[in-house]
């Protein structure tokens, strides 16, 4: 079998060695050192009460964000009301102009129309009368 071959185990053995000894060695020179720092800054900031700057912390964020919101909801309420503004006026002057153009010459040619119908009917009328 090729795995039990003493030229290949070895050669194996050897490199297995060299890669688990520098693996160690960057372990231990770069990563515990730097896991330490960190455990013990976290340590000494919950045992030293950092839990209120912590809180502090916490409650300049809430505060953040409210005056973020009711910022934001001010701006909304103030272009929605310009909005609710201009388009009332245009709404008005709009009908005013179909009010004016269109429609009172639609109804003074709706009012002739319907005198000239009447005119008409009367005159039938009349001299239905005669005969």
């Amino acid at each position: 079998m090729p795995q039990l071959d003493a030229y290949i185990a070895i050669s194996q053995s050897f490199w297995f060695t060299i890669f688990f000894l520098t693996f160690y060695v960057l372990v231990v020179r770069d990563i515990l050192p730097g896991l330490a720092r960190s455990l013990k800054l976290r340590q000494k900031k919950v045992s030293t009460g950092s839990v209120s700057s912590l809180d502090d912390e916490s409650t300049e964020i809430v505060e953040q964000t409210a005056n973020t919101l009711e910022g934001s909801l001010k701006d909304s309420r103030t272009l929605l009301t310009h909005i609710s503004t201009t388009s009332s006026a245009w709404l008005e002057t709009s009908l005013n102009d179909v009010n004016t153009k269109t429609l009172l010459d639609l109804n003074k040619n709706y009012i002739k129309t319907i005198g000239e119908l009447k005119g008409r009917s009367f005159l039938i009328e009349q001299t239905i009368k005669q005969k």
